[in-house]
């Protein structure tokens, strides 16, 4: 992380903040705030106690950081491209023409400042779309497999929820109110609910025992789950009526469906069980359709070779920003939203129902409650 945070610094300073025709003064000022933001995570960590992923701090002051850090981290790649253009046309000019382009400097003047307002712009709006209420999206899947009874069945899908300073109870219990009104059949959390401690955040939670679904609410842990104190939250998420899989698996023989679920590797920093699909698959009835849920959707191919039928996974939140999610893709075994064909597994990566309050932009992406409809085919 601090490597990251250097070259986000360094790249916008020299790139964006040096080249800026101003006072010195206006420099000096914009350059503090360079690096206010991007080290945002480091200081966080030292003003707001050692959870960068949930610091301590009055939630308008943790709302500001984030959106300096968003402002920056969008003006990062703005900047990349505009040097591309700048080197092609300062190549162009000494190839074609063999002068120095003497207005280049006020060009790059004028195109920075306009990225500078583009990147504002876009991490205010792009705050305001992250923080919206998640729509339905619903999706028809078609197993082959699927039993008679079965056919029709409505799956809820919610991930990444990440109730902390900025998602408060009341932005769960509208999460929960959405999930409920479509009656599914079935619900699924698919982990990273919460950021911070039980004592800190179970008020949040609250909401979520209020879940309903004929078949049952089924979940799995997400690697912030770990990070806040994995047992607690597993005892009070079961706590809370729903069923936790972790490397188990649940038969549900009024459908002809088995339900299973696996860690998140995040465990084995703490010592703990780490994903294991032969467990979490042991005994199950061999003709029974399986719903895999896993926080993450990098085990798809193993689970493919599992012989599991569909997979449930988020932890992308769908790449965030249109065009950033071919490389959260790169980090995700090439999953990043939506439906895929894995082998004869099919995959679906919910675009996360919530927001993390480190990076709470999404541009293009927007937050979603899956609402998958299974059919016989």
């Amino acid at each position: 992380m601090l490597l990251f945070e250097s070259i986000l610094c360094g790249t916008v300073l020299i790139l964006g903040v040096l080249p800026l025709r101003c006072r010195w003064y206006f420099k000096v000022g914009l350059g503090l705030l360079v690096l206010l933001g991007s080290f945002k995570f480091h200081l966080t960590r030292l003003i707001g106690g050692p959870m960068f992923f949930a610091p301590r701090l009055p939630a308008w002051l943790l709302l500001f950081l984030s959106w300096l850090f968003s402002v920056l981290f969008i003006l990062f790649f703005l900047l990349l491209a505009a040097s591309a253009v700048y080197l092609f046309v300062l190549l162009f000019e000494l190839i074609w023409r063999r002068q120095f382009p003497k207005r280049l400097r006020t060009l790059v003047n004028r195109v920075n400042l306009g990225l500078l307002l583009g990147a504002l712009g876009l991490a205010s709006l792009g705050l305001i779309w992250g923080r919206s209420a998640p729509a339905v999206r619903e999706v028809p899947i078609m197993l082959e497999s699927l039993p008679l009874a079965a056919e029709g069945l409505t799956v809820a899908v919610l991930a990444d929820l990440h109730a902390d300073k900025l998602t408060r109870a009341d932005r769960v219990a509208a999460m929960v109110a959405r999930a409920n009104a479509v009656r599914p059949g079935l619900i699924v959390l698919l982990g990273d609910l919460v950021d911070g401690t039980v004592a800190e955040h179970g008020c949040d939670l609250l909401p979520l025992r209020e879940l309903s679904a004929p078949h049952g609410v089924f979940g799995v842990p997400g690697n912030h789950e770990y990070y806040s104190g994995y047992q607690e939250w597993m005892d009070y998420l079961s706590s809370a009526g729903i069923t936790m899989l972790t490397n188990a698996h649940v038969e549900l023989p009024e459908l002809g469906l088995v339900i299973a679920g696996i860690a998140d590797p995040a465990a084995r920093h703490f010592g703990l069980e780490e994903p294991d699909l032969s467990r979490a698959l042991e005994g199950r009835p061999p003709e029974a359709p399986v719903i895999l849920l896993s926080h993450r959707p990098t085990p798809a191919l193993e689970a493919a070779r599992h012989g599991v039928d569909l997979q449930l996974s988020g932890h992308t939140h769908g790449g965030m920003v249109k065009g950033l999610d071919y490389l959260v893709a790169r980090f995700n075994g090439g999953y990043v939203a939506g439906w895929y064909q894995v082998g004869k597994m099919q995959l679906y990566v919910n675009r996360g129902t919530g927001i993390w309050n480190g990076f709470p932009v999404r541009i293009g992406v927007p937050p979603e409650i899956t609402l998958l409809r299974l059919h016989r085919g």
